[in-house]
């Protein structure tokens, strides 16, 4: 009876200490290739916009190739950001095992009610983010291997450089 009793907060402490180790291992994974908080921030900020980023969607998914060369350069800047951002497999995987192991504490110590509800939910949720995250991956990378070639035709026109903000 024991056993049943704290078979599920047992068994999320040990999810979350995985969810630990796999974080420890993501931030081991980012210092090596060199890729630190603040370079991420800069890279981000060169980012498409959404905006920017709704007319490349579906060479984006398809990993078709773009009519034109300044499309085809929206498409490939995109595609390099989502597989950067997604390129680290062991944060997506201490993400998902940390929300297994939340869900497994809601379960247990919460009254029949919405959080119980919401930790079934993310269950499946977690379990499914590391699937997700290869099929991002695979059609970003599929999209950059269609639209590199005429990427290249795109004549970038430097933009002056903005004034600076007045405090």
């Amino acid at each position: 009876m024991i056993v049943q009793t704290h078979a599920l907060p047992l068994l999320g402490l040990l999810l979350q200490s995985a969810a630990l180790v796999l974080l420890v291992l993501g931030a081991i994974w980012s210092f090596r290739r060199k890729r630190f908080t603040w370079s991420e921030r800069a890279l981000a900020r060169e980012e498409p916009t959404s905006a920017e980023r709704r007319p490349v969607r579906a060479h984006l998914r398809d990993g078709t190739v773009a009519p034109d060369p300044a499309l085809a350069h929206l498409t490939v800047r995109a595609a390099e950001h989502r597989v950067r951002r997604l390129d680290n497999p062991w944060l997506v995987s201490g993400a998902s095992v940390n929300c297994m192991g939340i869900s497994l504490f809601s379960i247990h110590y919460s009254y029949p009610g919405p959080v119980l509800w919401m930790a079934f939910a993310l269950f499946p949720v977690a379990l499914c983010a590391p699937f997700v995250r290869q099929v991002a991956l695979d059609r970003a990378r599929r999209a950059l291997e269609a639209n590199r070639e005429l990427a290249a035709l795109h004549v970038v026109v430097p933009e002056e450089p903005a004034a600076p903000r007045e405090r």
